[in-house]
């Protein structure tokens, strides 16, 4: 055990860029803290907003004996999102992290090793976790007036709470990506199994909610929240069933039900994580055995086909032909920065799909957008999507870092700095661009959209995606994390992605404000819209051109 806890604290020790070492070879580990703080200081006001709604919503049910639900509701959707993003962090920390081949060596166990990895991706989800259950249980805890013992069955419900959605998404993982290294070109399929494994994770979750809800009586559910008694608990854990106990744990702390709850749940917990490490040891190693080798071939060229293959280009169009590749042949590179920008319109279909009403929903939802005399509102939270998934978009603030220990190539290269800034801007602009019109698509497809509405979003979509671009390069090439013994390291773990999406929900939600504040008329959303952000990207790219250069330059590889 003691091994165990030792290796888990070298690879987060080495592996985290959030808490662990600071960034660059300048940085220092005050600066790191520093940074840390600011960003948990940058969520409470989102963890403000969302205690007070649950308070509101603690006030509506709690006359009506179904306050229980709202910590059933709360557990199983902090489930379901541990499950989605542990399906990301397990396919990064398991396999795109590249340091079995060197730790099998060691005196540790095969069991031990994954263990310890469980345990890292673990703490990764206590962060996530962190967002959704402490404003739920100190809010229901405030208006209940719970005491001391509610708050420590909380501490201990928030520790175990991640632990069975992450085994599920751990062997998802696992299952399909043990059928991935078993070709030549490894690389290619470990892209494949981990988009794979992503899409079955994300299937799997929509069809059992679609399940759940199809199998609700509306006669019965009526019943229920006339009852009283917390009678909705039942089918309010029906998305995540392990959490009852949870749940009844926290509602009956003083009585020996709770108490029983609570070891029920700890305990399923626990045999859940065993069970998991036996089959760990049987599915992980034979996937990720040799996953550091790679194939090539030989192929003669005629002289023709020679020409073709080196065909000149402008300094600008090969070094951004350069970024694509590798974007696309990278595993970790792919999953986290190519692949996420097509996964965005499943992301936001997938609550609203999985419902079995789900279809009439996005129906009034299109004709309320066509009818809605707030059109210039419509194009003002259309706008903030787009900024928020540009954010989110961990192609341009990793576009430095990425170089990592090969940043010196760079000053070698007969490219100059502007150019090489220039086409890693257009490299996370064009993957942008694609989210844009693949939402735009399904949003003309699915809500009806008109065509002028759809043209309108798109024009205010390019400055607005070029800006967020701009402003992630411009954090990249401050705070470059140049020191990572792997790649997913560079993207997966970069705090350089959440200031930029910071950055661009702040820009969001000042949008949707001044759209439905000042309830803005289309023409004068567009042109307002437009005028805004062409002036900032004028400036932001003057400031890349003219500094941009100069920063690249001290940079030491």
């Amino acid at each position: 055990m003691n091994k165990t806890f030792a290796l888990t604290r070298m690879l987060w020790k080495n592996g985290s860029g959030l808490f662990g070492k600071s960034i660059g070879k300048s940085g220092s580990r005050v600066k790191s803290y520093l940074l840390t703080a600011l960003l948990f200081v940058a969520f409470l006001p989102l963890a403000f907003t969302l205690g007070t709604f649950i308070a509101k919503l603690y006030d509506v049910l709690a006359p009506i004996g179904q306050e229980g639900s709202l910590l059933g509701f709360g557990l199983a959707a902090s489930s379901i999102v541990i499950f989605v993003f542990g399906i990301f962090y397990v396919i990064n920390v398991y396999y795109f992290s590249q340091d079995v081949e060197h730790l099998l060596p060691l005196p540790v166990k095969p069991s031990q090793i994954l263990a310890a990895k469980f345990m890292v991706t673990l703490v990764y989800q206590y962060v996530t976790e962190m967002f959704l259950m402490v404003p739920l249980l100190i809010a229901f805890g405030l208006k209940s007036g719970a005491g001391l013992l509610f708050y420590v069955y909380g501490a201990i419900v928030f520790a175990a709470l991640p632990v069975i959605p992450l085994v599920i998404a751990s062997i998802i993982a696992m299952i399909v990506m043990r059928f991935t290294n078993v070709a030549k070109h490894k690389d290619r399929y470990r892209m494949i199994g981990g988009a794979a494994a992503i899409i079955v994770g994300l299937g799997a979750n929509m069809l059992f909610q679609r399940y759940t809800r199809a199998s609700l009586n509306p006669q019965e559910l009526q019943d229920m929240l006339q009852s009283g008694n917390n009678s909705f608990l039942d089918t309010a854990v029906q998305m995540f069933p392990t959490v009852k106990f949870a749940a009844t744990a926290l509602l009956n702390e003083l009585a020996w039900k709770g108490l029983a709850g609570l070891v029920l749940f700890v305990a399923l917990s626990a045999l859940v994580t065993v069970v998991f490490m036996l089959l760990g040891e049987w599915l992980y190693f034979r996937g990720v055995m040799g996953m550091s080798e790679s194939g090539s071939k030989r192929k003669a060229l005629s002289s023709s086909e020679f020409a073709k293959e080196t065909k000149q280009n402008s300094a600008l169009t090969a070094y951004l032909i350069k970024e694509m590749r590798i974007l696309i042949r990278t595993p970790a590179y792919f999953l986290n920065c190519v692949l996420m920008c097509f996964l965005w319109p499943v992301l936001l279909l997938l609550p609203v799909m999985a419902q079995s009403g789900g279809r009439g929903a996005l129906e009034s939802l299109g004709e309320f957008i066509t009818n809605s005399d707030s059109s210039g509102a419509v194009l003002c939270v259309g706008f903030a999507l787009f900024l928020f998934v540009a954010g989110a978009n961990n192609t341009s603030p990793t576009a430095i870092s990425r170089e990592g220990a090969s940043m010196f190539v760079n000053k070698y290269l007969p490219v100059p700095y502007g150019t090489m800034i220039l086409a890693k801007t257009l490299s996370g602009f064009v993957l942008c661009m694609i989210t844009m019109v693949l939402l735009l698509g399904v949003g003309a497809a699915v809500l009806h959209l008109s065509p002028l509405l759809v043209v309108l979003l798109a024009l205010v979509g390019i400055p607005g995606m070029l800006l967020v671009t701009f402003f992630g390069i411009l954090i990249d090439i401050n705070f470059p994390k140049l020191h990572w013994e792997n790649e997913q390291k560079a993207v997966k773990q970069n705090i350089n992605v959440l200031f930029s999406t910071l950055i661009s929900v702040a820009l969001a939600a000042a949008v949707v404000f001044l759209g439905f504040y000042f309830q803005l008329s289309l023409p004068v959303a567009f042109t307002g819209i437009m005028v805004i952000f062409v002036v900032l990207n004028v400036i932001l790219y003057r400031v890349l051109m003219t500094k941009g250069p100069l920063w690249l330059n001290k940079i030491e590889g």
